[in-house]
């Protein structure tokens, strides 16, 4: 992780199925710190046994990324990543340990319809973890905005996960490198636009912008 400035907005990434954390460490911007999460059985941690269950992998990365969420945050996963962003986010809310400043997802339907989507990379860990993830309970909208990048018949859905506005960018490529850059930028964009939004009860808004 980036650790020279403790301002700086802090992006916690989640590689999507088959990708390892060095894409993301390979890329740098003065605007932001980044963490990026290695799920065991891949990259450095390929030693390591898979975790195969959605639920019991988002209680382990909650524990020990609880050092890490001390300051403010955006949580960004791409493809199966997103869903550990997304339920990790659900888990600190409902527990009452904060709360990220955006949630972004890219190239990944919603909860509701992952199970359905599952990508060709995946290995059988990664196909366990879509399954298992149609099994974890349905929570309540987060208080967070939520920033999707991906095609729309891909992503519509995720609107309905948030009551603090939901904008999707249409996208087709997907460079790590390139998904995290549009990340920063729009994700602040984003922070910014709905800063003074209402959060509870506020209308979900879908945008192709």
């Amino acid at each position: 992780m980036d650790t020279d400035d403790a301002e700086r907005m802090l992006f916690v990434c989640f590689p999507d199925a088959g990708e390892a954390a060095g894409r993301y460490r390979a890329w740098r911007d003065p605007r932001i710190a980044v963490h990026v999460v290695e799920l065991p059985g891949r990259g450095e941690r390929r030693h390591e046994h898979p975790y195969r269950d959605m639920w019991l992998l988002v209680e382990s990365l909650a524990a020990e990324l609880a050092g890490v969420l001390t300051r403010p945050y955006v949580l960004f996963g791409a493809g199966l990543g997103a869903l550990v962003a997304y339920r990790l986010a659900q888990r600190r809310v409902a527990a009452g340990l904060g709360v990220p400043r955006a949630l972004v997802v890219a190239h990944q339907a919603p909860p509701d319809r992952a199970a359905r989507s599952v990508p060709v990379q995946a290995d059988r860990a990664d196909v366990s973890l879509l399954v298992s993830d149609g099994y974890v309970p349905v929570a309540p909208p987060l208080p967070c905005p939520i920033r999707g990048f991906g095609e729309p018949h891909v992503m519509t859905g995720w609107g309905d996960h948030t009551n603090a506005g939901f904008v999707l960018t249409p996208a087709r490529a997907r460079d790590s490198a390139a998904l995290l850059r549009d990340a920063v930028l729009r994700a602040g964009y984003l922070i910014s636009a709905l800063a003074g939004a209402p959060a509870a009860g506020a209308d979900v808004a879908e945008s192709p912008m």
